[in-house]
């Protein structure tokens, strides 16, 4: 396990498996270009995820898995990044002997908070995100974690709502702050296509099932340079994946100050970020 920080740092990306941060790589690279530092905390090493490519056995996905994490948050411009080594299951609350200790992980977390004292806490929102269970686990580790080292700053989480975009529907929470990533396009494509072991589950074509999905997907081919085409093209690349993803909801859950958070302090000015709260 390695949790000690070689510095100080002015964001916290908290994340359950490497290639969670990808849902959170244009606010990175965002925070980076301002010239935040970014540390990157991992629970698991991620040797639970599937892997068709290498066959590898656990214990030899989740190395790989670490090294493809390292290789995405270098292209992000994260500056550290720390893996806290837990069991990568699927319901980490419910697993026998391999169930997290949930107890050690909020004190891990807030052990890290208190040394490191960040302006911003990013994370899995309470419902994961999308439903997953050690997601909703990490999202209540980091709460509890925030509460016990009486953090100061704002926390916010990733996969939040973004009216009508691509997927957003099952997504936790309508979005407070929104961030356009658009200009960050190959750096996000870079980072996911690090994940090699992984990234079919991302960018997988699934053939259209129904004449009206397959005159959709032919749209998309053929307005391809157009918004509405990008929709609806079929994924097949980390490009094209992040084509449907051009924005980053947020959605907060803790600030010292009712009217103001680490957005509306730092990216007011900026045309990429809108804040609604």
């Amino acid at each position: 396990m390695k949790s000690n920080l070689a510095e100080q740092c002015d964001v916290l990306v908290v994340i359950a498996h490497p290639d969670d941060e990808i849902f959170a790589s244009g606010t990175i690279c965002l925070c980076t270009e301002k010239g935040f530092k970014v540390t990157l905390v991992c629970t698991t090493d991620g040797e639970g995820g599937w892997d068709e490519l290498y066959g590898a056995s656990s214990a030899q996905l989740g190395g790989i898995r670490r090294r493809e994490l390292t290789l995405s948050a270098s292209v992000l411009g994260v500056s550290d990044v720390v893996f806290l080594g837990f069991a990568d299951v699927v319901n980490p609350a419910d697993a026998g002997t391999r169930a997290w200790d949930q107890p050690k992980l909020i004190g891990e977390l807030a052990r890290i908070v208190r040394g490191n004292a960040p302006k911003l806490i990013l994370t899995h929102g309470p419902l994961g995100g999308y439903g997953h269970p050690a997601h909703r686990l990490v999202h209540n580790s980091v709460t509890a974690a925030v509460r016990e080292s009486s953090f100061s700053g704002s926390v916010f989480s990733f996969c939040a709502q973004v009216g009508r975009d691509f997927f957003s529907w099952h997504f936790d929470q309508p979005a407070d702050v929104r961030v356009d990533a658009r200009s960050f396009l190959r750096r996000r494509a870079a980072s996911l296509s690090y994940h090699q072991s992984q990234i079919d589950y991302f960018t997988k074509p699934h053939f259209p099932r129904t004449f009206r999905k397959y005159l959709s997907a032919l749209f998309g081919l053929v307005f391809v340079s157009t918004v509405a085409g990008r929709k609806r093209v079929p994924i097949g690349t980390a490009t094209r994946f992040f084509m449907r993803f051009p924005i980053e909801g947020l959605a907060r859950h803790g600030s010292p100050d009712a009217d103001r958070h680490f957005f509306s302090e730092h990216f007011a000015n900026d045309p990429r970020v809108q804040i609604d709260r």
